[in-house]
C-alpha cells in the first residue's frame, strides 16, 4: 500500500478536520480517542461526505445499542455486526415452521 493512500489524521486540514471533530461528537465517549475508529471515519468522510458518514454512524450506533454490543465501536463497524447478528436472519437460520 502506498503512503498516499493512508489517511493520516494528523495531516487532515481545513473542513475535513472540522467535520471529523463534529462526527466524533456522535461517538460514545469511551470510543472517541480510538485512532482506528478516527481513521475509519476520516476515510468514510473523504469518500462519502459528511451527511452519508453521519447517517452510517447513526445507523450503526443504533444497531449496536439494540444488539447490546459492549465491544469497541470500531470492531462493530469493521466486522459489520449489525448485518450479521441482532436477530436479523442469516443464511444459516432454519426456516420458520408453519
Amino acid at each position: 500500500m502506498s503512503k498516499d493512500k493512508v489517511i493520516s489524521i494528523e495531516e487532515l486540514g481545513g473542513p475535513l478536520s472540522m467535520m471529523l471533530r463534529n462526527i466524533l461528537l456522535m461517538v460514545p465517549e469511551r470510543d472517541q480517542n480510538d485512532v482506528a475508529l478516527q481513521r475509519l471515519l476520516a476515510f468514510r468522510l473523504r469518500i462519502d461526505g459528511e451527511n452519508a458518514t453521519r447517517a452510517y454512524l447513526m445507523r450503526n450506533i443504533r444497531d449496536m445499542i439494540q444488539c447490546r454490543y459492549n465491544g469497541r465501536l470500531y470492531d462493530f463497524l469493521k466486522n459489520d455486526h449489525g448485518s450479521v447478528t441482532c436477530g436479523k436472519p442469516s443464511d444459516n437460520d432454519p426456516p420458520e415452521s408453519a
